[in-house]
């Protein structure tokens, strides 16, 4: 007599071998964050290069201009999303200091980038530093120590503060899932978690496997690391945005904090394709996977959004599946309300030049970031006022030029 688990099914002919089987071990499990102002706000950066990196930050400027970066307790992060992250987290403690004023987030996270990224190419100094890639060095691991070297010296994951869950993620090649890491735990749902302590893995790192475009780098490999139902497997780590890049996974079951999230990505256009056959119709077929994987994403956070909205309309409460939050991409067309437009133009000849920007980490001419940061700020200030005004100040903010 056969005995098939429950997870087998003749009539699909399926194995419980073919199936994900997820670790029973759950432990470690991440720390919840030490601050506990409410509401509690969540940010998502999206993957797209220096383009997400640069609207993530008109988000986070907008955020701390509407004195409401205290609240944020969580932050989800993928690909170019996770460098703005980065920055963050590494300023985290002195933006606290500082009364997380929005004069320290230009000068903390904000200008640096700035003057990074407008004066010098990342893409450059890569392709320069090639010869590095010898032996146990790959192209993804370059990329970590030019990222290091350019924003985040040395700071460990383990160093970053405990205020707020800082979330990169990443996709592992070896499960299938999404992996995260985090300042106290690294792994995934299938190998298991273990603790972040005494690995070494730097800000850089986690930024860098975050954003490890496949074919261009090469997958982030994780050494020495236990994790409770590896069996054997070792995590091998790219770009996050494989998976999901709206970095949204991880904000699933978080109830009670209101979702801010920018989707930074790359539009498809239909029409004709030009390029070599084969590989034309490869990457098509990749854009195909990845606009519905995105737009399935998009559409069920923003049907959760919905319900909450339409249940406080009714003066009920929200079901517990709702979620309070905003979310847009670069292209979205909104009618903002009457007091947000009123001095905030929203330039919507920017509106598709910005949003079809090549997924680069090559230097962007100091206009073009400008633009970036303030379609960010004016996407997050004209959806928040005009779903959730609540939470914003009696006067809302006004655009302050950079820098």
């Amino acid at each position: 007599m056969v005995v098939r688990s429950s997870l087998e099914s003749w009539s699909i002919g399926t194995a419980s071998n073919d199936l994900i089987e997820g670790c029973p071990d759950r432990e470690p499990h991440p720390e919840p964050p030490a601050r506990s102002t409410e509401p509690a706000i969540a940010l998502a950066f999206s993957g797209g290069g220096f383009r997400a990196t640069l609207s993530a930050l008109g988000v986070l400027r907008f955020v701390a201009d509407a004195g409401l970066l205290g609240q944020v307790r969580y932050v989800s992060s993928v690909s170019g999303g996770s460098v703005a992250h980065g920055l963050m987290a590494c300023a985290y403690a002195e933006l606290e200091k500082a009364g997380f004023s929005p004069q320290a987030v230009d000068g903390l996270v904000i200008q640096p980038l700035v003057d990074m990224v407008s004066t010098k190419s990342l893409t450059s100094a890569l392709t320069r530093n090639v010869w590095r890639v010898i032996g146990p060095m790959t192209r993804t691991n370059l990329l970590a120590d030019e990222l290091n070297r350019w924003f985040f010296q040395d700071r460990l994951l383990e160093e970053l503060p405990a205020g707020c869950r800082f979330i990169f993620n990443a996709a592992n090649i070896t499960t299938g899932v999404r992996f995260g890491l985090e300042r106290d735990v690294i792994g995934d749902w299938v190998l298991g978690r273990a603790s972040t302590r005494g690995t070494g893995l730097r800000v850089a790192d986690a930024v860098a496997a975050s954003a490890a475009v496949p074919g261009a780098f090469a997958p982030f490999v994780i050494k020495g690391v236990a994790f409770p139902c590896a069996g054997g497997r070792t995590a091998k780590l790219l770009d996050g945005g494989a998976y999901d890049n709206m970095g949204l996974e991880p904000l699933d079951d978080l109830p009670t904090v209101c979702v801010i999230a920018i989707n930074a990505g790359g539009v498809f256009r239909t029409g004709v394709y030009g390029g070599i056959p084969l590989i034309r119709d490869l990457q098509r077929a990749n854009s195909l996977l990845y606009r519905q994987s995105t737009a399935l994403r998009m559409r069920a956070m923003v049907e959760r959004f919905q319900a909450t909205e339409q249940a406080r309309e009714r003066g009920e409460p929200p079901p517990p599946w709702g979620r309070l939050g905003v979310l847009f991409g670069l292209a979205t067309t909104l009618d903002a309300t009457p007091e947000w437009a009123t001095d905030r133009p929203e330039h919507p000849e920017w509106r598709e030049e910005l949003a079809e920007l090549h997924t680069s980490l090559a230097r962007f001419p100091l206009d073009v970031c400008r633009r970036l940061i303030y379609r960010g700020w004016w996407l997050a200030g004209a959806t928040l006022s005009r779903y959730h005004r609540v939470l914003l100040p009696s006067t809302l903010p006004s655009w302050r030029d950079l820098r």
